[in-house]
């Protein structure tokens, strides 16, 4: 399986975005198959869930996917292992 991430995804960005909790609209490749996911952890998907039901009465982030923690070990598990669920021909 071959996971391209974007060229700006670095060791600073990834400690950037693990500490802030989320990493909007990302787009990775996957075998030159684009894909494109929103990551939270929980905590600071809780805060923004609170401020958005709040202020919009609804909560929606399209291919939200939720992971401990925003690391690039955490995003590669997950697209494998969402590859494989969904029957994706990843080899």
């Amino acid at each position: 399986m071959n996971i391209i991430f974007p060229d700006w995804f670095d060791e600073l960005t990834e400690f950037e975005v693990k500490n802030k909790g989320f990493l909007l609209n990302f787009t990775v490749f996957v075998n030159d198959v684009e894909y494109c996911f929103s990551f939270y952890d929980i905590h600071r998907l809780i805060q923004d869930y609170e401020e958005t039901i709040n202020e919009l009465n609804f909560f929606y982030e399209e291919n939200l996917v939720i992971l401990p923690e925003i690391t690039k070990g955490n995003i590669i598990n997950f697209i494998h292992n969402y590859l494989i669920k969904n029957n994706k021909d990843i080899y």
